[in-house]
């Protein structure tokens, strides 16, 4: 009787129904999403890389030539040429590319930077970028076989030709020109000055208003009336008779029209192979270059303010102002339509016969 009872007991123990566990799964499963889910968000950039299997893309960086000049002191005058082309592309390079860093190129005080003096990095930027902001589309392109250079002391001094064309918003003009550039690189390969010395054959061309200022239209429902109340203004200030402050000294790169020797640059180069005397001390220490004068042209033409920018001595600097004093007036620069003074800088050159 008992093992018949047990028996009943059993049977009705496996005729129990079981506790449903899936619930229990399911919040597990879910807990588990939401930790995966949660790691993917916080450590994973990119969720669909782990699933992909691209190759990854090696990306070759630029090649620099930045200090391709830095141990200039041991390099033979060959060696310096094409380090100079070298470096001077990669500077112009960079500057098409929108990159501009001045410690990769510039010493930490640079004496001159396009006519401004003692500079330091931050400065050299703000110039930069000021320059650049009327000169919309600024294209240069540089001459290398009108690439001169020579050392002096620790330094190298070259110069080149370099053409170049931009749009000027301001004064809604197309302007290119042939402008002569001279940079100086110290014994560290770095570029202590850059300023334009020479600009010829300049030419400004006006653009039709409708087309350059379409881009600044859109979208601004006041335009013909702020345009209406500039052209205004504009006809107001064209009826005042422009004043010009005949001391104003104007930088060369910053006049319309460069001051010029009456009949060009064949001219002067006449006027002082005629004029010029070779110093007999500079002649018996055979001593040969280039000196710089800086000088000031004056609104009547005539020249003044001499003095040496880089001299060669042995009587060859004086002889150099010596020969300017006797200059003809040159033609004065122009700034919107009148001669202005401008300041000027001329190599002239000493060279003994071999």
């Amino acid at each position: 009787m008992e093992q018949d009872s047990n028996k009943q007991q059993d049977s009705g123990l496996e005729n129990e129904p079981k506790p449903d566990r899936s619930l229990v799964y399911m919040i597990i499963g879910l807990g588990l999403l939401v930790l995966v889910m949660g790691y993917l968000t916080l450590y994973v950039d990119d969720v669909s890389s782990i699933f992909s299997a691209k190759d990854e893309v090696k990306i070759s960086k630029t090649e620099d030539n930045s200090d391709v000049l830095s141990d200039n002191l041991a390099m033979s005058d060959e060696e310096v040429r094409i380090s100079l082309i070298k470096f001077i592309e990669v500077f112009y390079n960079d500057q098409r590319r929108g990159y501009f860093d001045p410690p990769s190129y510039f010493p930490p005080i640079t004496q001159t930077y396009f006519n401004f003096h003692n500079l330091t990095y931050q400065k050299i930027k703000e110039v930069h970028w000021k320059r650049l902001a009327d000169m919309k589309n600024f294209e240069l392109t540089w001459d290398i076989s009108s690439l001169e250079f020579e050392r002096s002391a620790n330094e190298i001094y070259a110069n080149y030709w370099t053409n170049i064309s931009y749009f000027r918003p301001s004064r809604n003009m197309d302007v290119s020109a042939a402008v002569r550039y001279e940079i100086v690189i110290n014994d560290e390969g770095k570029i202590s000055s850059l300023r334009e010395i020479e600009i010829k054959n300049l030419v400004e061309s006006p653009r039709s208003f409708q087309s350059d200022t379409s881009d600044f239209r859109e979208n601004d429902k006041n335009y013909q009336e702020k345009s209406n109340s500039k052209d205004d203004a504009l006809t107001v200030e064209s009826q005042k008779p422009e004043s010009h402050d005949d001391s104003k000294l104007y930088d060369i790169g910053n006049v319309q029209i460069a001051p010029e020797y009456r009949g060009g640059q064949k001219a002067l180069a006449m006027f002082l192979a005629s004029r010029l005397r070779y110093p007999a001390k500079a002649r018996e220490n055979r001593i040969q270059g280039k000196v710089y004068i800086g000088f000031v042209i004056e609104n009547n033409g005539s020249l003044s303010e001499f003095k040496v920018i880089r001299g060669i001595g042995s009587g060859c600097d004086e002889e150099a102002i010596r020969v300017l004093k006797l200059s003809p007036n040159w033609k004065a620069g122009i700034m919107n339509g009148s001669p202005v003074r401008t300041s000027y800088t001329l190599p002239i050159s000493f060279q003994l016969p071999n």
